[in-house]
């Protein structure tokens, strides 16, 4: 049975299909081609299945061929007659119903759906990925490959493309920073200058970069990790004034205080200024000079030195500051933020480890850092090398100001400032952000406000975007955006094999199992896994390899290991594993019995001895007198 149109209603298009037939997976791309016509048709895009009871499906088919006058094909015809007759009522039962949205309108190439829809004779085919690159995907020669589609060709998207704002965001442990990492290194890779805020220690474990010594260029592009407070202190001059007074305020200095001290330093910045101009060399400015100032009363209002309360608010505030050691004591002490960028600008980046900072002191760091970047920008515009940065965010909402953000997504990409906010709390992301953004890389997200959030994006349907990211598996990511031409695309992304992208987590319990499916035996993993020639498996190691086992089933038969993946592991004796199933689980289990020689080859690839397999809660019917013959 070919794959056959059950009805259309507004952009949801109903396919019938016979799972045992056509492998189709939540994603997947269709094209329904009508056989007359001039080759028209529909570009549609699974975002789910139901189950159906077949003798109502048939009699509601048979009522719309009558109702529209138009017959169901012969094909679906000789196929339900043939099953009726032959009293199939297994195989009946296991038909499924694909819901599709339909996504664009086949003719010279693919353009808008125009509400256009085909007739039922049509041919309904899996869309390779060859196609949708053609159609969805840029090419301007700045590939960068972030891995692969369902069917496991490789996924490459435009760099020009992820210019501007980028949103990645996922449920903890979904694998946001992992893809975070893979674009990242990606750019770097393709000569692009980087800068990452990085509050998790997330980064600081990827390949460093290196320099010869002798000639300075490029031995190997990776990143420079700066410290805050450690090899990242600036005088008071490269942090800026804004970004300083606001730090001040955070600390919770009067606003009278902070008047005058704005104005007093206002005054001092543009001394040393003056100096510089003439050709003279400044004094150094710390924060010793200004606590100095402070206890000399220079910040009393109409110059009276008198005025001990107002110097007494700001000295005490920056003797916090002071704490924080991320201001320089001495010249010697300052580094040149420009000089770190020029270091990694033709590719690299600078990963700004802000961990050890507490959270009255990152707020104001980052605003001087942002503003530094901004310095960067306009020297770029004004030397007309557009040598611009990405930066990245992790978790931007717990030390960048929303109205920081905002500037970020609207005035600061006119100056080349690409940015990716990458966060498990979207809705810390104003609704703003989200219609500004330019691509959107979403994770597994289970809860309905972040999905209702999300939607205000406007990329997508509500209703696509809750289907696909509730389901989303741990390393995939719906991608739809500027890069795709705004098609939605899951992808499986690259796992960085050689790569350490773990980031610094400590743990009470030191020694911790694999990550396994709650469906399997909650027990301590084998110290090690048997040999060729040692005594039998046991339920213990064969639990430990059971996730692996099933991943290459998947590469194989992706809906057999999604079949596999349900089984609960009940027993092992005698190398014999006994897989157990439900009864709402029927259909699995009869194909797990059917295609149980594949997986006794897996098993005994992975355990190194031969195994065979078990299948309990399959009936004695059709499937199971197959599976037995």
């Amino acid at each position: 049975m070919s794959i056959q149109i059950n009805q259309i209603r507004g952009d949801t298009v109903e396919l019938i299909f016979n799972p045992r037939e056509e492998d189709l997976r939540v994603g997947q791309i269709l094209s329904l081609v009508e056989r007359t016509g001039g080759h028209q048709g529909l570009v549609v895009q699974i975002i789910e299945f139901r189950t159906v009871t077949y003798p109502a499906l048939i009699q509601e088919q048979l009522q719309l061929a009558i109702e529209t006058a138009q017959p169901l094909s012969s094909a679906a015809m000789e196929y339900l007659s043939k099953m009726v007759s032959e009293g199939h009522s297994d195989e009946m039962k296991n038909l499924k119903i694909a819901v599709a949205k339909i996504r664009n309108v086949i003719g010279k190439g693919w353009d808008l759906w125009d509400g256009w829809i085909p007739t039922r004779d049509v041919e309904i085919t899996q869309t390779s990925d060859k196609e949708v690159f053609t159609h969805c995907v840029d090419n301007f020669g700045n590939m960068l490959t972030l891995g692969s589609t369902l069917q496991g060709v490789p996924f490459c998207i435009d760099g020009q493309n992820l210019e501007k704002i980028n949103i990645i965001t996922g449920v903890k442990g979904s694998g946001k920073s992992h893809l975070a990492k893979v674009i990242l290194l990606e750019l770097i890779q393709r000569g692009a200058p980087c800068v990452v805020f990085d509050i998790n220690k997330e980064y600081i474990h990827l390949p460093p970069h290196r320099l010869d010594p002798s000639t300075g260029q490029i031995v190997e592009r990776g990143i420079l990790h700066l410290k805050a407070g450690k090899n990242l202190k600036l005088s008071v001059r490269q942090f800026g004034l804004a970004p300083l007074v606001t730090m001040l305020t955070r600390f919770g200095m009067p606003e009278v205080s902070a008047m005058y001290f704005e104005n007093r330093l206002a005054r001092l910045l543009h001394e040393a200024e003056a100096m510089e101009a003439k050709g003279q060399r400044p004094p150094f400015i710390g924060i010793d000079q200004l606590i100095q100032m402070a206890n000399e009363n220079e910040f009393g209002p109409n110059g009276d030195r008198g005025n001990s309360i107002v110097n007494g608010a700001i000295r005490s505030r920056l003797e916090a500051l002071k704490n924080t050691r991320v201001f320089a004591t001495h010249p010697d002490e300052a580094i040149s933020f420009h000089e770190q960028y020029d270091a990694i600008r033709n590719g690299g980046a600078l990963v700004i480890d802000i961990s050890v900072m507490s959270n009255l002191a990152r707020v104001g760091f980052v605003q001087a850092i942002i503003e530094m970047i901004k310095e960067i920008c306009e020297r770029e515009i004004t030397r007309k090398t557009n040598r611009f940065p990405f930066v990245f965010f992790e978790e931007a909402h717990l030390y960048v100001y929303r109205h920081t953000i905002d500037y970020i997504v609207t005035r600061a990409r006119h100056l080349g400032i690409s940015s990716f906010f990458v966060t498990n709390m979207v809705t810390g992301l104003d609704e703003a952000v989200l219609r500004q953004a330019d691509n959107l890389f979403l994770l597994h997200l289970p809860f309905d406000d972040d999905v209702r959030h999300v939607g205000k994006s406007a990329f997508l349907d509500q209703e696509s975007v809750s289907c696909f990211v509730r389901r989303l598996r741990h390393h995939h990511a719906l991608v739809i955006g500027r890069v795709t031409r705004m098609f939605p695309m899951i992808i499986r992304v690259d796992e960085l094999k050689g790569i350490n992208t773990a980031g610094e987590t400590q743990y009470f319990f030191t020694s911790r199992p694999n990550h396994r499916r709650s469906s399997l035996p909650e027990r301590s993993p084998s110290p090690s896994l048997p040999l060729a020639g040692a005594p039998g498996a046991n339920l213990d190691q064969v639990a430990q390899v059971w996730r692996q086992v099933v991943d290459r089933v998947c590469k194989q038969r992706p809906l057999l290991g999604s079949f596999l993946a349900e089984g609960k592991l009940k027993d092992v004796s005698d190398n014999e594993v006994r897989l157990a199933f439900s009864a709402r689980q029927k259909i699995g289990a009869e194909m797990i019995a059917e295609n149980k020689s594949l997986i006794e080859q897996e098993l005994a690839q992975v355990l190194q001895m031969p195994m065979r397999l078990q299948v309990e809660g399959v009936s004695d019917g059709p499937s199971a007198k197959r599976a037995s013959a």
